[in-house]
């Protein structure tokens, strides 16, 4: 059998052996590639006792010399409209990249935490832990503390904050061009800077003038002066001189290259760490997607991302399972970056001269976020010394034919220039062809394609597998209308769990309605038993046809809750008819979210929700939260208000969301638009359950 491997692993272990609390492993196909020298990736893909979980992994070696680790932030601005991994990726021509801190998503997009770049502290620490490389590539863990002064005409003036605007009653804040443009603020005094010596924001400036504070300002320099100091304005003449400066604690800031927010702090002297300070909202006690940094005791850095809330793919991991991982590799010390929808990993994958996203993230799209930390391999472009492949390894059943991206590296793993033509013969002959850019299997066994240019060479291994190990089809529980369509997709794997290469045709059969040779299964009026042929396999999948609804007793079970938890609003029950409730919410204070909540059984094979709805036009959304049966919240959107009067709404749920309850029907406000208050009714809430 093939091994996955192509040229060291000295930073990634080849198999990973977390111990409990991590789920029993059955199947793991990993996959280990350099990506530059000192950086590693791994592809861990598991099939475990609670799902499949699939686990990317950077490692990297930041103390050397050609490899570099930065913060980076979305439109390299504090404040933005987000920037996904990917995007801040290329732009930056990193060789990795994983999503950072927690952020004002939607708003502002701001990180919430530290922010150190190119030595230059943009945002002081808030009480979280979060990452730190030294100038001379040491990583460490800590919770940042900062402590700063303004001095100005030979008085000494508290710094509160650095690229944020003084809360209302606050203080002194100092800004730079890394904060953005400045919106207008009534309460606030706006001083230009002109910045004299020393790496800003604690620096030397000069005062060069007042500038409006009732029109928004270009990204620059200022002091930002709020109520409570407001005398000291007198102290900013034009022409003054002004020293910034600070200290940051437990790691001095003149050592730090650059910081990242994060948290909680989940792994601690190679032990779970119970991290108070979190975030430690209920969500975080389920699976959910994670994304991460950890530490091994000889410098090494890992970038760990796990994708979740997709069943069929990957089921995410618990915050003690996640730290359980980080130990796997070696780790001493890890803390969690923001996750959900959020976890993002971006690799530059042998051959590719760009890094592109690896995993899948929970949302379907990638998500902008506030920033991300990324890796940089500095060594210096060579002549091409081999040629490489994608895909790395050739895995198939006979039939299918496999397209494979040719390219030549350097001794760095960089896209060199290469020689046409490439020749590429396969040995031995009888496991397939080669042609047209495509490998075809034939027949079983395995071997290699041989690559060759003038003076280049490079290999593919090749495993050719007639009998999989495991197959199935996906989704796992369709249904469909009658005299509709939907598309069966089959997937087959070796004895590792290695994914093989499937034919685009395959012998498809079903006891009702039709199935093409592509898996495109049309409904008749009957329920089908499907089956497709995988080499000697046989995978089986049950159609549902049609649906009919279920009463449930959501409208007894709800009671009212709003995000944060005591705001404005009410559930009244007694609405005008017997399953009528009526949601009451206000979104005039800093509510965030109100709730008819219950915890309803759903009944098996439940693949929607409809009730019929009273819209008040007040522009607000409404939404559904589930829970599934791995315990995973899926929170679906259902209609947004507008259109005032009686009309039925039908909620469809993602394929194979495995929905088991329905937890709340809730109301949330439209981004960008004011809503203070308003209500809505719902009645004859009713599941919609596959099958006659």
């Amino acid at each position: 059998m093939i091994l996955a491997l192509l040229v060291a692993v000295a930073l990634l272990p080849a198999h990973i052996e977390p111990q409990s609390p991590f789920p029993r492993i059955l199947e793991q196909a990993p996959t280990i590639e350099s990506v530059a020298p000192g950086v590693e990736y791994g592809d861990y893909q598991l099939l475990t006792s609670i799902g499949l979980l699939s686990i990317h992994v950077v490692a990297v070696e930041p103390h050397r010399g050609d490899v570099r680790v930065e913060n980076v932030l979305a439109g390299d601005a504090l404040e933005s409209r987000g920037e996904t991994v990917g995007s801040m990726a290329k732009r930056t021509r990193a060789v990795a990249g994983i999503n950072g801190d927690y952020f004002d998503i939607g708003n502002t997009n701001r990180p919430e935490n530290i922010v150190v770049r190119n030595g230059a502290l943009l945002q002081i620490p808030y009480k979280r832990y979060a990452l730190a490389i030294d100038r001379d590539g040491s990583a460490h863990i800590a919770e940042f503390s900062f402590s700063g002064e303004l001095q100005a005409n030979e008085r000494t003036l508290s710094l509160n904050g650095i690229d944020q605007l003084p809360p209302p009653n606050g203080g002194i804040s100092l800004l730079t061009p890394e904060y953005g443009h400045v919106r207008p603020q009534e309460d606030v005094t706006l001083v230009n800077l002109e910045p004299l010596s020393g790496t800003p924001p604690l620096a030397r400036y000069r005062v060069t003038g007042m500038a409006d504070n009732l029109t928004t300002q270009p990204p620059g320099y200022y002091v930002a002066i709020g109520p409570s100091e407001y005398s000291a304005v007198d102290s900013f003449d034009v022409g003054t001189i002004v020293d910034a400066g600070g200290t940051l604690e437990p790691i001095d800031l003149g050592s730090i290259a650059t910081a990242i927010g994060g948290g909680p702090l989940i792994l601690h002297d190679g032990d779970w760490y119970d991290d108070g300070d979190g975030p430690n909202g209920r969500e975080f006690s389920k699976r959910i997607p994670c994304s991460g940094a950890a530490i091994a005791p000889d410098g090494r850095l890992f970038l760990i991302e796990v994708d979740g809330r997709q069943p069929e793919f990957s089921v995410g991991l618990k915050r003690r399972e996640f730290a359980a991982l980080m130990r796997s590799l070696g780790a001493t010390e890890g803390l969690a970056f923001d996750g959900g929808g959020s976890s993002t990993i971006a690799i530059r994958r042998l051959g590719e001269s760009e890094s592109v996203v690896a995993n899948s993230p929970s949302d379907g799209i990638e998500r902008p976020v506030g920033d991300g930390l990324f890796v940089y391999s500095t060594a210096p472009v060579g002549p091409a010394v081999r040629l490489v492949a994608r895909p790395t390894v050739v895995r198939a059943v006979p039939g299918a034919e496999v397209s494979l991206r040719i390219a030549a590296v350097d001794a760095a793993n960089h896209v060199a220039a290469g020689e046409a033509p490439i020749r590429v013969s396969v040995s031995p002959s009888s496991l397939g062809e080669f042609r047209n850019g495509e490998f075809v299997a034939l027949h079983p066994g395995s071997g290699h394609l041989f690559l060759r240019g003038n003076s280049l060479q490079g290999d593919v291994a090749v495993e050719v597998d007639a009998a999989p190990a495991r197959t199935r089809i996906t989704p796992a529980r369709p249904n469909v209308d009658s005299n509709s369509s939907v598309a069966l997709l089959p997937h087959a794997y070796d004895a590792q769990g290695y994914p093989l290469e499937l034919p685009a045709a395959l012998p498809w059969k079903a006891t009702a309605g039709s199935i093409d040779a592509r898996g495109v299964f049309h409904a008749g009026s009957h329920d089908a038993d499907v089956t497709v042929r995988i080499g000697d396999a046989l995978a089986v999948a049950r159609v549902t046809v049609g649906s009919h609804e279920e009463a449930l007793p959501f409208a007894q079970l709800a009671h009212f809750v709003t995000i944060p938890r005591g705001g404005q609003g009410e559930l009244d029950k007694d609405a005008g008819c017997g399953s009528c409730i009526e949601l009451r919410f206000s979104f005039s204070g800093n509510e965030r979210a109100a709730y008819a909540m219950a915890d309803v059984p759903l009944p098996n094979g439940t693949i929607g929700l409809t009730f019929e709805l009273q819209d008040d036009g007040s522009a607000a959304r409404l939404r559904v939260a589930l829970r599934n049966e791995i315990n995973e919240d899926v929170l679906i959107d259902a209609t947004r208000l507008g259109e005032v009067g009686w009309r039925k709404v039908v909620v469809r749920f993602p394929v194979d969301s495995l929905a088991e309850r329905l937890i709340a029907i809730y109301v949330l406000p439209s981004k960008g638009i004011e809503l203070s208050e308003g209500s809505v009714v719902l009645r004859n809430i009713r599941a919609i359950v596959a099958g006659h």
